[in-house]
């Protein structure tokens, strides 16, 4: 049972992670066409996508893109968990099923949903747009990250800055703040991963505005080139270095408090 157990695991990463090892063995293949046997090895495509001025622009526009929306998620996903680890109030399950659910729903419906609210609120297509939707969608995963730091805090150390004649602001600030730092940190670099790679709901409101995710979306439908594989390499590898760092920080956020 247990050799069929590692079997099916060593599968599902096989599925999952097989296609990503192929974009990056294509990214050294020296000639233009994606097809075995490769004919040569060359960190060429590399130099080419670096130095493309339109990808660099796309670049650009998701971390322009990228940044407020991780500092928007963070911040409200903070609040959130705050309300679901510190307080107990009329609603509260049913605001706590409503932060889960997104996860639970099909990111078409949540781009539709989006365009519906934008047009509502008449909040034209494009960057503000794009980084309001995001927002939403992050919130749940940063509210979760901060949630997993909050409840392993000792509330001890709350009640007696209360008791002391701290204010509900300065027990936040000087002792609440302090000890969930690295949980914010790592919910902003999650959140900031999570902006970058975000094709669907972004390309519902996104208008004119091109970020990265959408431009090499666009051009896989037209040609596939190794140029194009050597940025989806660069991509994931620093998405990979991101992910470990936030949860190199959360366990550490974790031990502090634990």
């Amino acid at each position: 049972m247990e050799r069929l157990l590692r079997t099916y695991v060593a599968l599902v990463y096989a599925f999952m992670y097989l296609p990503v090892a192929v974009v990056a063995l294509f990214s050294f293949n020296s000639s233009e066409m994606l097809a075995f046997p490769m004919t040569g090895f060359t960190l060429g495509w590399y130099d080419v996508a670096i130095h493309d001025s339109r990808l660099l622009g796309g670049f650009l526009n998701a971390l322009t893109i990228a940044a407020p929306t991780a500092a928007i998620a963070t911040t409200l996903g903070a609040m959130a968990a705050l309300a679901l680890t510190r307080r107990r109030f009329r609603g509260w399950t049913l605001f706590a099923a409503l932060l889960i659910v997104p996860f639970f729903i099909p990111k078409i419906i949540l781009a539709v949903a989006d365009v519906i609210a934008m047009a509502a609120l008449g909040v034209p297509h494009g960057v503000p747009a794009i980084i309001a939707a995001q927002s939403l969608i992050i919130l749940p995963f940063s509210a979760m990250v901060i949630a997993s730091v909050l409840i392993r805090l000792d509330r001890r150390l709350e009640e007696a800055a209360a008791d002391l004649g701290a204010s509900g602001w300065q027990v936040f600030t000087r002792v609440q703040l302090p000890l969930m730092r690295n949980g914010l940190i790592a919910s902003f670099f999650i959140a900031f991963v999570l902006s970058t790679s975000e094709y669907l709901v972004t390309s519902f409101v996104s208008g004119r505005t091109q970020p990265l995710a959408i431009m090499i979306a666009s051009d896989f439908r037209f040609r596939l080139s190794p140029k194009l594989d050597a940025l989806a390499t660069l991509i994931v590898s620093a998405n990979v270095l991101l992910v470990a760092a936030s949860e190199l920080v959360r366990r550490r956020a974790k031990g502090a408090v634990g």
